[in-house]
C-alpha cells in the first residue's frame, strides 16, 4: 500500500473507533443517570430516617441541623478527594506530543531524502520540484 492509502485506512479506522467509543460512553451515561436517580432517592430516605431517629432526643430542628452538618462534612471530604492532582504521565505525554508535532512540522520527507542523496544545498529546490510533481500526480488520480 502507498503512504496515502495507509493514511486513509488509518483515518477510517480511527473514525470507526471514535464512533464506537462515543456510543459506549453514551450508553454508560444513560446507566449512570438511572443509577443517580436511585441514589438520590436512597439518600433522601436515609436523611428522613436519620432525622426521625434523632428527633426524640434533639427535637426536629436539632435533628435536621445534625443531619445538615453531617452533609456538609461529607461534602467537604468529597471535594478534597476530587481535587486535581499532578499526573506526571499526562505531562510527559503532552510534552512528547508537542515535541513530535514540532519536529514533524519542521521536516519534509522529500527534502530529507534529497539531502541524503545530493547534499543539503540542493535539497530545498529538489523538495519543491518533487512536491509539485506529487501534487500534480494526485490531481490526475482524482
Amino acid at each position: 500500500m502507498h503512504t496515502l492509502q495507509l493514511l486513509g485506512v488509518a483515518a477510517e479506522a480511527e473514525g470507526l473507533r471514535l464512533r464506537h467509543e462515543a456510543s459506549a460512553v453514551a450508553r454508560r451515561a444513560g446507566w449512570v443517570a438511572a443509577a443517580t436517580v436511585f441514589g438520590v432517592a436512597a439518600l433522601a430516605s436515609a436523611h428522613v430516617a436519620a432525622v426521625t431517629a434523632l428527633e426524640p432526643r434533639l427535637g426536629l430542628p436539632g435533628a435536621a441541623g445534625v443531619v445538615a452538618l453531617a452533609d456538609l462534612v461529607m461534602a467537604g471530604v468529597l471535594l478534597l478527594a476530587c481535587r486535581r492532582r499532578r499526573d506526571p504521565v499526562v505531562e510527559e505525554a503532552r510534552a512528547l506530543r508537542r515535541t513530535a508535532l514540532a519536529a514533524a512540522a519542521s521536516r519534509s520527507p522529500l527534502q530529507e531524502a534529497a539531502a541524503a542523496m545530493m547534499g543539503s544545498a540542493s535539497a530545498p529546490i529538489l523538495g519543491a520540484v518533487a512536491g509539485q510533481a506529487l501534487a500534480s500526480l494526485i490531481e490526475r488520480r482524482h
